[in-house]
């Protein structure tokens, strides 16, 4: 996990794994406020330079297709939309 701060406030941040395969991110969060000002960029920039020291090859993340904003910001990032099939379950007892 890595986070931004100003003034002792975390104002970024983003959540990040490997699976055994390959890198993922599962989160990345920027306060509104804050938005727009290169910090999502920034949090990419060093998850990757982290995922490179450790010799991975490639990162994955998933979007919910709906949300047309994230899909363009990780776009201008580099990142492409591939042609995947997300399932879940839900595990409540009923």
């Amino acid at each position: 996990m890595l986070v931004v701060l100003e003034d002792n406030v975390i104002v970024g941040s983003v959540m990040a794994g490997y699976d055994g395969h390959r890198g993922w991110i599962s989160r990345i969060a920027v306060l509104r406020s804050h938005q727009k000002k290169g910090i999502g960029e920034a949090l990419i920039f060093c998850r990757r330079r982290a995922a490179c020291s450790t010799r991975l090859h490639q990162s994955q993340l998933q979007v919910v297709e709906s949300n047309s904003v994230v899909v363009g910001f990780y776009q201008r990032a580099g990142y492409q939309v591939e042609k995947r099939i997300s399932m879940s379950k839900s595990l409540r007892r009923d």
